[in-house]
């Protein structure tokens, strides 16, 4: 499977913002299919239900986000659209066409992870971490990728510097530069900015962006409705496998009526988790279904 910052930097040459009306304008101007599809998708462990019936398009070209808290339904869903598992009802469709686990090779080819662990070799350093896994990923002209990729996330200064020495935000970094060394269409951030400080959060909001105004296609799966208000050009929230409420960022917050409800939705259900429906209700317009 293709998966798998202190360091303040952005990524070279990219503005720190985007304009998301521009974006938004362009790609309704483009008519961008669906990339992924899930439709009707339900997935059981024992008799414990993670996806209720679940339906979800990712268009070309977009970032869509998914938010909820630990137990929500994210790491399931983000399982089905990699490839690493089957739902026990419903189907997945790549390009309009049905797809099953584990993904025919040139899909898999399509798409990169970064998980909520790095994963890296703390031991080798930044640029052995980058040719391993060209080499698994089979790369061509790797040395030439590698250093391209080093100079895309701005690690090239640390290149001979093991991994297990970087800071968490460049640590972060390393590993979505991992994830594009083949070049996907399709990237999926699980919780991208865990653990990281806020100097670093935004850079890594800086390499995200690069990737929309590149033309990749995003499901960034994330805690914290500020990142998703600030990145995704679609917000899902999932709430016990099934669709809260749906809809673009400007969307949500007015039906909210302020922004600040994502440390208290956050904290919330962190800390009380018995008090989710409660917490979940604040957003005005949801579906308690």
């Amino acid at each position: 499977m293709c998966a798998h910052d202190g360091g303040g930097a952005s990524i070279r040459g990219a503005p720190e913002s985007s304009t998301r009306a521009a974006h938004g304008a362009g790609a309704a101007a483009a008519h961008p299919q669906a990339l992924i599809e899930v439709e009707e998708a339900t997935q059981r462990f024992g008799t414990r239900v993670a996806l209720d019936r679940f339906s979800i398009s990712i268009q070309e070209g977009t970032i869509v986000g998914i938010l909820g808290p630990n137990g929500a339904g994210k790491t399931t869903l983000i399982n089905l659209v990699a490839g690493l598992s089957r739902p026990v009802q419903g189907v997945v469709r790549w390009r309009g066409k049905q797809v099953v686990s584990p993904f025919p090779r040139d899909v898999r080819r399509s798409i990169g992870m970064v998980t909520q662990q790095t994963a890296l070799y703390d031991e080798l350093t930044v640029r052995q971490n980058l040719g391993f896994a060209a080499d698994l990923y089979g790369v061509e002209r790797r040395k030439a990728r590698v250093g391209e990729v080093l100079e895309l996330i701005g690690l090239s200064d640390r290149a001979k510097s093991t991994a297990g020495s970087l800071s968490g935000g460049m640590q972060r970094r390393l590993a979505l530069g991992r994830a594009l060394l083949h070049d996907p269409q399709f990237l999926i951030l699980d919780e991208p900015t865990l653990g990281v400080d806020v100097e670093a959060r935004h850079a890594l909001w800086g390499h995200i962006r690069w990737l929309r105004r590149n033309a990749k296609t995003v499901l960034l799966s994330t805690n914290h409705l500020d990142e998703a208000e600030a990145l995704c050009d679609r917000i899902v929230v999932l709430r016990e496998g099934r669709r809260v409420t749906e809809g673009d960022p400007a969307e949500l917050l007015a039906r909210t009526g302020t922004a600040a409800l994502e440390s208290e939705l956050v904290q919330s259900v962190r800390v009380r988790p018995p008090d989710m429906v409660e917490v979940f209700r604040a957003l005005k317009g949801a579906d308690d279904a």
